[in-house]
């Protein structure tokens, strides 16, 4: 029997699933906001660099041995307890397969980069390859049904976990380990979670594997050249300019990358069973995709762009005077992830109806643009070169990305830009509000908490009032302001039961 979820109750479903979401990552945020502030304090940018060389190679030995086995799985109809079984099967010998590359690679990474604390730092990450390979193969099938609390609770529980583990790290050590051992905490808290809400005894099989490296073989394939796509440019800067460099230049990109990350990656991890739920009608599931695509921007970019517009800030008062280079890095790389939430649905939207072929197809076509431009604006003009080259990539994956849901849905580019519109003249009224309160500050207020915390006040009203003014001269349409309303009115409703129990109304 099939365990897909009935498309009738899909929509109830995702709100319950979005409201979970939407708390687990504010809990998220925070935590991983405040540690990152600590540990930039406490460690040295040289200590980020380091650890993001190791990380880098780690990443792109992992992508050649990737298989999206929970996607599969979540896609097929018919799903069998062969089917699981199989998956283990394939989840652990990668694993064990990664955690040979992994540490073979050590030495000769070390080598390469001439600094002989890199190979340590190469066997703690196999051995959280080791314990990768132990995930409960039945933990996609929560997300399947549609039901995200579990996930969401596990995010909050490994997140604080290892959020503690490296401040309490960097403390007492300031040593870059305080990065490197919670990566390998939160892998192992994650294989136990997933065993406590899905438990799996596993069996060795391999029957049904034809049918899963079927869906996961051009993923795998997009996996690599996504990865490459993604670490190039910290491993060529390790190699040209050193360490320091790749510290300012990672830190700055994690912290400008996080405020849209941390929202759109559960929304993604949402969006794909949903989508999958609706993906044999055509009109629904197009309806879908075109709703899910302006929500996702009008949540995520603000926070991208509002990042961008206070990076200075940031820095002045929160990170010290070590860090006063990654301001022009962060600013530039804030506008660009934000800009990036146009195109987050898209590879949801492929795996849901099967197609990825063509989600390899356009990696690869990113990849061919994207390395030789990093490369050669790196090797010419430094971090400036590498700063434009991202730009101009991201312009391009975003119109990429735009033609292959035109492709599979057949919504028009044009269409998608102006579902967007109104959140694209919010963010514009929101930038000049910023910019116009940043002038009026005083220096010695701009230079404070206080100051941080009232631009960043007066960044989120102006946008909002800047949306649902917008969206009120046009009429009240249908579009993210509709739903996210929805969403926050359905919130409301909830916590008044909670609070004021009502005995006697039935159950939906």
């Amino acid at each position: 029997m099939s365990q897909s979820a009935p498309t009738s109750s899909v929509t109830t479903r995702l709100v319950k699933g979005a409201g979970w979401v939407m708390t687990s990552q504010v809990i998220i945020n925070a935590v991983s906001f405040a540690s990152s502030i600590v540990l930039a304090r406490l460690l040295m940018p040289e200590d980020f660099g380091l650890v993001a060389i190791a990380l880098g190679v780690s990443a792109v030995v992992t992508a050649l041995t990737s298989m999206p086995l929970s996607e599969a799985l979540i896609q097929i109809n018919d799903i069998e307890d062969d089917h699981f079984h199989s998956a283990f099967t394939l989840g652990f010998i990668r694993a064990m397969m990664l955690t040979l590359l992994l540490a073979g690679a050590a030495w000769p990474v070390a080598a390469m980069y001439d600094d002989s604390r890199l190979a340590p730092i190469m066997l703690a990450l196999a051995g959280q390859a080791f314990i990768s390979g132990f995930y409960s193969a039945r933990w996609p099938m929560i997300q399947k049904q549609l039901s995200f609390a579990p996930d969401a609770i596990a995010g909050v529980v490994t997140r604080v976990a290892a959020v503690t583990a490296s401040v309490v790290i960097a403390y007492l050590y300031q040593t870059y380990w305080a990065i490197v051992i919670p990566i390998v905490l939160m892998q192992f808290l994650s294989v136990v979670v997933t065993h406590l809400y899905a438990p799996y005894l596993p069996r060795l099989r391999l029957s049904k594997v034809r049918e899963i490296w079927s869906f996961s073989i051009w993923m795998t394939f997009s996996s690599v050249l996504t990865t490459v796509n993604a670490r190039i440019d910290s491993l060529v800067l390790g190699g040209v300019l050193g360490q320091r460099e790749v510290g300012f230049y990672s830190y700055a990109d994690e912290k400008a990358r996080m405020p849209t990350r941390e929202l759109s990656t559960p929304l993604i991890r949402l969006l794909f069973p949903g989508l999958t739920a609706v993906r044999h009608d055509p009109a629904r599931l197009a309806a879908a995709y075109q709703r899910t695509l302006t929500v996702i921007f009008a949540v995520c970019v603000p926070a991208g762009a509002g990042f961008g517009l206070v990076a200075d800030m940031f820095v002045h008062v929160l990170l010290g005077p070590k860090w006063i280079e990654i301001i022009p890095i962060m600013q530039v790389l804030a506008f660009t992830f934000a800009f990036e939430n146009l195109v987050t649905a898209t590879a949801p939207l492929a795996m849901a109806m099967g197609a990825t072929r063509a989600l390899f197809v356009r990696d690869l076509m990113t990849f061919a643009f994207r390395v030789p431009l990093i490369i050669t604006g790196l090797l010419l003009f430094g971090i400036t070169g590498l700063l434009g080259a991202r730009v101009l990539s991201t312009l391009a994956s975003v119109l990429l990305n735009m033609l292959l849901a035109k492709q599979i849905v057949h919504v028009s580019i044009r269409r998608q830009f102006l579902g967007c519109a109104r959140t694209f003249v919010a963010v514009g009224g929101m930038c000049a509000g910023v910019i116009a309160f940043k002038m009026a500050l005083p220096a010695h207020v701009a230079h404070s908490v206080s100051g941080l915390l009232a631009t960043i006040a007066v960044g989120g009203v102006a946008y909002i009032a800047c949306h649902l003014g917008v969206w009120i001269l046009r009429g009240r349409p249908a579009g993210p302001e509709t739903d996210l309303i929805a969403i926050f009115n359905g919130v409301l409703r909830k916590l008044g039961r909670f609070k004021k129990p009502q005995p006697g109304l039935s159950e939906q």
